[in-house]
């Protein structure tokens, strides 16, 4: 393992610390995960006085060496998402590297390459956003024509999460949208296919698009006692989950209103 006795090495170890806890950060991990991970990795290399303050919108990183140099970096985190592939392998990069299986320049090329990387298939995305739109509508009893018209849901929302990810969209701006776009699409459908339930095509498709794991992250930070971070997590699903209620019921109403034929 390296040992951290020049500047050099310390620029190299807060790289590593800062790529760490970004990958983390962005891509669905908890607060209190990746502040352990900064922790860990700084004390596996000797840093005795190693403080990270982390919250969803950003973090702090401070390392003395002897008690003498000290050495801060502010990060802030513009966008979130959810990855566990990056999470998994930035868990994977971290254990290695405090085990001294990697060294700093390793670790340092392996997370570079990580958080660079793209995100998973699309493909796979799709299919797999229709299927669970589907499935979860049999599980609101939808019939089998319902259970086809939710997996075509399930593909317009996730064509469109895509699109806006690029974008950089606001999430209650996606939320609205895929709320919005959910309750058109079933209600065109019924236009089509009167035996059409409503009810259980618009809450199966709309399943995928809840909040989930931003509001099991604002538990388990609130739960590890940080709970500005908790506070925050639940807000953004809190804000999530309105923007889908108000997205598909702004549609329904305009529905009503129509004599069902808007």
């Amino acid at each position: 393992m390296d040992s951290i006795t020049n500047d050099v090495n310390v620029h190299k170890l807060m790289k590593v610390l800062n790529l760490v806890a970004k990958i983390i950060l962005e891509n669905g991990g908890e607060t209190h995960r990746a502040e352990d991970t900064i922790n860990r990795i700084a004390k596996s290399f000797g840093i005795e006085e190693a403080e990270g303050v982390v919250i969803p919108v950003g973090f702090f990183i401070t390392i003395s060496r002897n008690g003498l140099d000290s050495y801060t970096t502010v990060k802030r985190i513009t966008k979130r998402t959810t990855d566990l592939y990056k999470m998994n392998e930035a868990n994977r990069i971290s254990r290695m590297l405090t085990e001294g299986k990697l060294n700093l320049d390793e670790a340092l090329e392996e997370l570079q390459g990580l958080s660079t990387r793209t995100t998973g298939n699309k493909w796979l995305l799709l299919i797999g956003s229709a299927l669970s739109s589907g499935f979860f509508t049999l599980l609101f009893n939808g019939s089998i024509l319902d259970f086809f018209i939710s997996v075509f849901c399930g593909t317009i929302i996730q064509i469109l999460a895509l699109m806006l990810r690029v974008e950089e969209m606001f999430p209650l701006v996606m939320s609205l949208l895929g709320g919005f776009s959910i309750s058109c699409i079933a209600t065109a459908s019924t236009l089509l296919f009167p035996e059409v339930s409503l009810e259980a095509v618009i809450s199966g498709a709309i399943m995928p698009l809840l909040p989930g794991l931003a509001m099991t992250n604002a538990i388990r930070d609130s739960m590890q006692g940080d709970l500005i971070s908790g506070l925050v997590r639940g807000t953004e699903a809190i804000i999530i989950a309105i923007g889908l209620a108000v997205g598909a019921g702004f549609y329904l109403k305009l529905w009503l209103l129509g004599g069902g034929l808007v």
